[in-house]
């Protein structure tokens, strides 16, 4: 199996089909003249992102950001003309964008801190040609991760028009990270050599093994590279409250299905289908109970191909299922739809051959056994959003 998970596009979906707006979040800018604090910008962004995406707002991720950066060729690091501001929304098809700076300055108050912190972020409403609104936050710069909290909630509530702001869990968490932790992870997420990435989000895991984030990413790049035993140890440590949970628990089943490991797949599937009702969660865990002879994985299997009938994959692990049950009429009937969608099926002609043949599994053959087929990637659907409601 290639692993390839599609990470959710919601934000993008919601603004193409116009059921709420969108906003994109550019790393701040460094004002210190010192390159080697850029990560900053880049930590202050994710925050106020991270924030924004929990409480359900239209935020463009971070990778799409990312690709239309390099589509424009700016350099985020740097202070942007609003100019360029306009145009990183406009590629990310986003009708307001987040932007600011940070500025460093002596602590009167800490003279053993390494400085005051000052931040401004700003919001920018790309239709109406118009800053609507402005937060800020300062502090010491050891304080970072309490600095980022505070000013991702004055800015949701800005963005929101409301004093309350939903899952403010995130915020709180947010404020206990170690800062040399954050650090180490900002600079995972902004360096560009997989070895690099690796070794600055494990050093952030073990400087702060309660701050899941690392433990996402490292889980995600062993998964990647088909590592399974290691993605789970690593994807087992994220929890189920955050806004990229249930894409580790769709790694982390598969994981454990490389690994042979049935039962847990079939548990960690089995907790996150209520949040993740699509075709291909429900085929997964079809196959999971498959290896473990479980009957309902005809009804799983069932369920995704009524949902995505178009997908041979589906038609296939059905008739797999009633071929094993014997019941070879129908496993023949699915067999076909199978070879109509792929017509070189070399499997699904085979299993064909058997069942009109009422040949079942014999002991032994090694060709008809563990031919469940997975599916490796899928696409969240969109959840419901809160409208950002700006005011002048």
């Amino acid at each position: 199996m290639t692993p390839r998970i599609a990470t959710s596009f919601s934000a993008l979906l919601l603004a193409a089909t116009g059921l709420a707006e969108t906003f994109v979040v550019a790393p701040f800018s460094n004002r210190t003249n010192d390159a080697k604090l850029d990560w900053i910008g880049e930590s202050i962004s994710e925050a106020i992102r991270e924030a924004a995406e929990a409480s359900r707002l239209g935020v463009v991720l971070r990778e799409d950001r990312e690709q239309a950066v390099k589509r424009l060729s700016l350099r985020l690091s740097s202070q942007l003309s609003l100019a360029s501001i306009v145009k990183l929304a406009e590629a990310t098809s986003s009708e307001r964008a987040v932007y600011g700076k940070f500025e460093l300055a002596p602590n009167a108050a800490r003279p053993a801190s390494k400085g005051s912190l000052r931040i401004t972020a700003r919001v920018f409403d790309v239709k109406k040609i118009l800053q609507v609104t402005e937060v800020s936050a300062l502090g010491a710069i050891e304080d970072l991760p309490v600095l980022e909290a505070d000013l991702a909630w004055d800015l949701l509530r800005a963005l929101t028009g409301r004093e309350k702001v939903a899952r403010l869990d995130l915020l709180r968490e947010h404020r206990a990270v170690k800062v040399n932790a954050l650090e180490y992870y900002v600079r995972g997420l902004m360096a560009t050599g997989k070895w690099m990435q690796h070794r600055y989000f494990t050093q952030a895991a073990r400087l702060d093994p309660k701050f899941p984030h690392p433990n996402f990413h490292l889980g995600r790049m062993q998964f990647e590279d088909e590592r399974y035993r290691e993605a789970a140890g690593w994807l087992e440590k994220v929890p189920d409250d955050l806004p990229y949970s249930e894409e580790a628990a769709f790694m982390l089943a598969l994981s454990r299905y490389e690994i042979s490991d049935y039962e847990s797949a079939r548990k960690v599937l089995e907790k996150v289908e209520p949040k993740l009702p699509v075709p291909e969660i429900w085929n997964n865990l079809g196959a999971a109970l498959a290896r473990l002879n479980r009957p309902e994985a005809l009804t799983y299997f069932r369920r995704a191909m009524e949902a995505d009938p178009a997908d041979s994959d589906y038609q296939f692990n059905a008739g797999y299922v009633l071929w094993k049950m014997r019941d070879f009429a129908n496993a023949a009937d699915r067999f076909r739809a199978a070879l109509d969608r792929s017509p070189d099926d070399q499997d699904a002609i085979l299993l064909l051959g058997k069942s009109l043949a009422s040949s079942g599994p014999r002991p032994g053959e090694i060709r008809t056994e563990g031919l469940e087929r997975l599916k490796d990637s899928y696409i969240e659907p969109s959840k419901p959003v809160e409208s950002a409601s700006l005011a002048k």
